[in-house]
């Protein structure tokens, strides 16, 4: 049979333990981060009286939902801060995609670098009354996703604003 020497196995151990420790602080950290995101969220769709028919997080930060039936959309730039908008759809007249980028060009090589994604709401008198930010060059060095979720809230909140009843429009 194997002869194990007990001080190996427990130096074996106590750096396994070391490694892993880190790994699952963190987990517990973001475990809880975003259970009070999700609490915090949960209050103030209760305190609105709101019930979020679609909805996305986004890189443990963005959150935008919907309830179509009250014709409200809930947004945060940052789920951190504690801070949601609720953005009546009665205001808005339509909704376009802006995006910012810059060309970069290394050598022969030229490629499009994108700076800001977002998702801009127009009122009645063709003004931006409201800008949703989706991606932020500044902060993320890469896509994960937004491009493809800003393009399906655009069409979400495009049907939305349709089916707004007449009278809950604002003149």
């Amino acid at each position: 049979m194997f002869d194990i020497d007990l001080i190996s196995f427990s130096i074996a151990v106590i750096l396994i333990a070391a490694f892993a420790l880190p790994f699952y602080l963190n987990a517990r950290k973001v475990k809880a981060r975003e259970l009070k995101a999700l609490k915090i969220l949960a209050d103030f769709t209760l305190s609105h009286g709101l019930n979020l028919q679609d909805k996305d997080q986004w890189r443990d930060k963005y959150f935008i939902g919907l309830d179509k039936e009250k014709a409200q959309l809930v947004y945060s730039a940052d789920t951190s801060q504690d801070y949601y908008k609720c953005i009546h759809l009665d205001q808005i007249k339509r909704v376009s995609i802006a995006e910012v980028s810059h060309q970069v060009t290394n050598g022969k090589d030229s490629h499009k670098e994108l700076d800001r994604l977002d998702l801009i709401l127009i009122n009645q008198n063709d003004k931006p009354l409201h800008i949703l930010e989706f991606y932020d060059g500044e902060q993320y060095s890469d896509l994960v996703g937004e491009a493809v979720l800003i393009k399906k809230w655009e069409t979400l909140l495009k049907d939305a604003i349709k089916n707004v009843p007449k009278h809950q429009l604002v003149s």
